[in-house]
């Protein structure tokens, strides 16, 4: 808890201050009226738009029919870019499009090394003896029952395997790449560093700071969250321990690596290592073209806390170990494609467009449900006449996700990158990714009891439903919040904080290398003013085209990493929640709703970047310092007042404002803080024309 009370002090309270009245203000703006209306009264006297933005039943599907997708999704198990499931997903997916209204299939063709394991759909395959085994191991001289997974890419052995001596990486006196090499290196559960913790530890691993947040329980924030709460945090953080040990591994050419996760039997079964195995030394892609990765072979298993406790005493007294791995890379073909539901103006000059994302490739049903969201979406506003529709909603299918080393190491296939014009007529962006879990904990003796929550859904029951924001606006704050409260949407953590990757040292210590800050890019400090984390949103492609949107990843890995989470999961039967996605999906039509006709000048970057710069002015940015609380405070109501004023579309008022605001700058703030900050004014000014 002391961690907590030190992220909350600050010697300039007063920034503090006004994030709470920030977010009361906002609610007084929610409880005043409705904000689909603010400034737009010409929608409003068309009946069709009067409904358009609080969800009508009527048009949504219902939970039952998308309970009976998630079943035939299921049955066609993981969808892994090119594989048999995934061509048949989405064959799916493209053959109910233009039932929903969709028109215009474009599609990217992308070539690549598909790492194959033939272990779906028999979970057998992962036991010692079953006669169908693909992977085991057998160390000092007794079989491990239940092998849990394996390293993804990580190569394949013989059908015999490969036997060798076994070498334990001991964290406090890390071996070095002469003892590695040609041993079975055997990776113990990772400790959580030792606190006070930095901030690239806090945001995925335990919760912290929001811009909004539903109402319910919630643990409290700077605080690792225990897996009896909710296990999808420290399976984030045994998931991605994985990944920096392949670079160890490959850096001092090991003959093969056994990880042991700190996590239950249940947790740990089918869990996907997304390492990747290539020459570049360490298990991230980096700037490397997946079309130019050369693997390096250094065949990976993984067990569960259970079944890996002999393992790990073999492996400190330097026992040998039989490792086996049947796999292949095979030349597989995954695709992108986009399609478009047309608004009004479609195929002409005035055309404006909202673009939905998610992606098709993954390994579970909730993984890889957002394409099933996308349809859902569409059938909705498919109720709506062309004539009708503001704008235009392009509806992206990405084929990259799970690809190794994912979207980054594939850039080249991005299906706007060839078409940039493509790009211009898009204002907004929405990814989804995620979608209906049930949250899975780990109870009982010793915690290897896996199964789902007791919470009710506003407690935790689901997994959180995680929205990037970008970026701070007070708009898309607002309007997300109305959508989630107008939709019941139980579960939902909004954050518009965005951190870069650190840079990792060369393959070396694994403690090191969690211990290295990340470098943040803060917006502003969340309402309680304190530090809020990014939601890795890759479906987000607002923030790489640098276009507003929200994203919707919702909790991960727990259970949903699994190759084996599909309807059932490890935890238990029905772990699909079909009422929790039409929540989601209410709440994302709503705001795709809003999307479409919102004035782009209200969503402008630019107003985000503007507050963040004002209310993170410290008081000794002024040039009197003892006025600083009352200043700043001056400078955001002049900010919100101008901003009020655009959503109104009264213009020249607002110019006015901003202007006023300016001269105050010029007045208050030091002169070299004053230069960065007027050139964002002066930014917003020329907008308003």
């Amino acid at each position: 808890m002391g961690r907590e009370k030190r992220r909350h002090q600050s010697p300039d309270d007063s920034r503090r201050d006004f994030l709470k009245t920030a977010g009361m203000a906002a609610g007084a703006t929610l409880m005043g009226g409705s904000l689909w209306a603010n400034g737009r009264p010409e929608l409003v006297a068309n009946p069709q738009f009067a409904a358009f933005p609080r969800i009508q039943n009527d048009w949504m599907m219902t939970p039952d029919q998308i309970r009976n997708w998630a079943y035939l999704k299921s049955q066609w198990g993981p969808t892994w870019a090119g594989g048999v499931g995934w061509q048949q997903f989405t064959n799916f997916l493209i053959e109910q499009i233009p039932e929903r209204g969709g028109i215009d299939l474009d599609t990217v063709d992308i070539p690549y090394k598909h790492y194959i394991v033939d272990d779906w759909p028999d979970p057998s395959t992962h036991r010692y003896g079953s006669g169908v085994e693909v992977l085991n191991l057998v160390s000092g001289g007794v079989p491990v029952p239940v092998v849990a997974s394996y390293g993804e890419t990580s190569g394949f052995t013989p059908p015999e395997g490969i036997t060798a001596p076994m070498l334990y990486y001991d964290f406090a006196n890390p071996p070095g790449d002469e003892q590695i090499a040609g041993k079975i290196l055997v990776v113990p559960p990772l400790p959580y560093p030792d606190p006070p913790y930095t901030d690239a530890f806090l945001g995925p691993y335990a919760m912290n700071d929001y811009e909004f947040r539903s109402p319910g329980k919630w643990y409290p924030m700077y605080e690792p969250v225990p897996a009896s709460v909710a296990s999808s945090y420290h399976s984030r953080w045994c998931w991605m321990q994985s990944m920096e040990a392949a670079g160890i591994a490959m850096k001092g050419h090991a003959a093969g690596m056994v990880v042991v996760y700190d996590l239950s039997p249940g947790a740990a079964f089918g869990l996907t290592q997304r390492a990747l195995y290539t020459t570049k030394g360490k298990a991230i892609g980096g700037n490397v073209p997946g079309k130019d990765f050369i693997y390096v072979n250094c065949p990976t298993l993984c067990l569960d806390r259970v079944n890996g406790a002999k393992v790990l005493d073999n492996a400190k007294a330097g026992k040998s170990a039989t490792l086996t791995l049947r796999a292949r890379f095979q030349d597989d073909m995954s695709k992108a494609f986009v399609c478009y539901l047309p608004g009004k103006h479609y195929g002409t000059p005035l055309d404006e467009q909202i673009m939905l994302a998610t992606h098709t490739d993954a390994m579970s049903l909730v993984e890889e449900v957002g394409g099933l969201g996308m349809l859902a979406v569409m059938s909705y506003f498919n109720h709506i006449p062309r004539a009708e529709r503001p704008r235009t909603l392009a509806f992206y299918f990405d084929g990259r996700h799970f690809m190794p080393g994912g979207e980054s190491a594939w850039a080249a296939y991005d299906y706007y990158l060839p078409h940039p014009e493509r790009l211009k007529p898009i204002v907004a962006t929405i990814g989804m990714e995620h979608m209906g879990g049930r949250q899975t904990v780990e109870t009982g003796p010793g915690g290897n009891e896996y199964r789902y929550s007791d919470e009710l859904p506003e407690n935790g029951g689901v997994i959180t439903s995680f929205i990037d924001l970008y970026n701070n606006n007070i708009w898309l704050i607002e309007t997300l919040a109305k959508a989630v409260t107008d939709n019941h949407w139980p579960r939902v953590d909004a954050k518009s904080g965005f951190q870069r990757a650190p840079e990792m040292p060369e393959a070396g210590n694994l403690r090191e290398q969690n211990s290295i800050p990340a470098t943040i890019e803060n917006y502003q400090p969340g309402v309680n003013g304190g530090f809020q984390g990014q939601v890795y949103s890759p479906m987000n492609k607002g923030r790489m085209f640098h276009i507003p949107g929200i994203g919707l990843a919702a909790d991960w890995p727990g259970a949903w990493t699994q190759t084996y989470s599909q309807i059932d999961t490890e935890a238990g039967p029905s772990g699909f929640d079909a009422d929790y996605f039409m929540r989601q999906i209410g709440g994302l039509s709503q705001m795709t709703g809003e999307f479409m006709i919102v004035k782009p000048v209200v969503i402008d970057l630019g107003w985000g970047d503007l507050k963040s710069a004002i209310i993170k002015l410290a008081d000794s940015d002024f040039v009197t310092r003892h006025h600083a609380a009352e200043q700043r405070q001056r400078l955001v109501d002049q900010y919100v007042a101008a901003f009020r004023k655009v959503e109104a579309a009264s213009l020249p008022e607002a110019r006015s404002t901003l202007k006023e605001l300016a001269a105050n700058v010029s007045s208050w703030v030091a002169r070299d803080k004053q230069d960065s900050l007027s050139a964002l004014v002066d930014g917003q000014i020329s907008k308003l024309s």
